[in-house]
């Protein structure tokens, strides 16, 4: 499973290096992905992400935690109106998608062996906005399709799962982010769900373990930082949301 190298094989300048998949190779049905190898290399690359995704959630963790009992505070922990209760989630979207969009684009630069650093995991603050309003729309078609039947919901929350990185490494439209992201997945769809159930099951384990999430945790970034390698690819130079990489 190619890593590193740019499209044409050729060393090139850093913003004309392009690293594993393409867009337009996995549409053609080219894409290479392969569910142990995913999974081994995912493992294999958590050595040197471990502490900087585990602190990096934890200091997430304590301002989501804060905030929301500062907005229980204001609007009372016992009866949450529908207005205040929106107002939360809201609140809380805004710390967490940024940030999930952050640290991706750390397990993505660091699937390729380029290097990383606590504070890139936040960088995406800068553009919050664009990311919260993805993340906000695959919620909302995810949900309406676990209210039409049970099987489109699973289908939607595995199809769009590239939705909110292909905002933070391409800055793709809104919509777009959504669409290509389904089209991405339509063409590897077994494998993508395979990892996104060893994906689950590695959070669930984690947290059941109460300790075993600092292992865990990582490991899942890396499965879903590759598997966005291998289908989308990574050109580390460009410009993206405002934020160079």
């Amino acid at each position: 499973m190619s890593d590193s190298g740019d499209s044409s094989g050729g060393v090139g300048s850093p913003s004309e290096m392009h690293y594993g998949g393409s867009i337009q190779q996995t549409l053609a049905g080219n894409a290479e992905l392969e569910v142990m190898a995913v999974i081994r290399e995912a493992w294999a690359r958590t050595e040197g992400i471990k502490g900087i995704m585990v602190a990096g959630m934890l200091l997430v963790y304590a301002a989501v935690l804060l905030v929301t009992v500062v907005l229980g505070s204001i609007f009372g922990f016992e009866e949450q109106t529908v207005l205040a209760s929106t107002i939360s989630q809201l609140v809380v979207m805004m710390i967490v998608y940024p940030f999930m969009a952050g640290v991706f684009m750390v397990g993505l630069r660091h699937a390729v062996g380029l290097p990383v650093n606590f504070r890139d995991q936040f960088d995406y603050y800068a553009c919050l906005l664009p990311i919260v309003a993805v993340g906000l729309l695959q919620s909302v078609v995810t949900s309406l399709g676990f209210l039409l039947l049970i099987v489109p919901g699973i289908y939607l929350s595995i199809a769009l799962c590239l939705a909110v990185p292909l905002k933070a490494e391409r800055d793709l439209p809104i919509t777009e982010c959504l669409l290509t992201s389904l089209r991405l997945v339509n063409r590897k769809f077994f494998e993508v769900a395979i990892l996104s159930i060893v994906a689950v099951a590695l959070m669930v384990l984690g947290i059941v373990s109460l300790i075993g999430w600092i292992w865990t945790l990582p490991w899942t970034l890396m499965i879903f930082a590759i598997l966005y390698r291998q289908l989308a690819g990574h050109q580390p130079g460009k410009v993206s949301g405002g934020v160079v990489f």
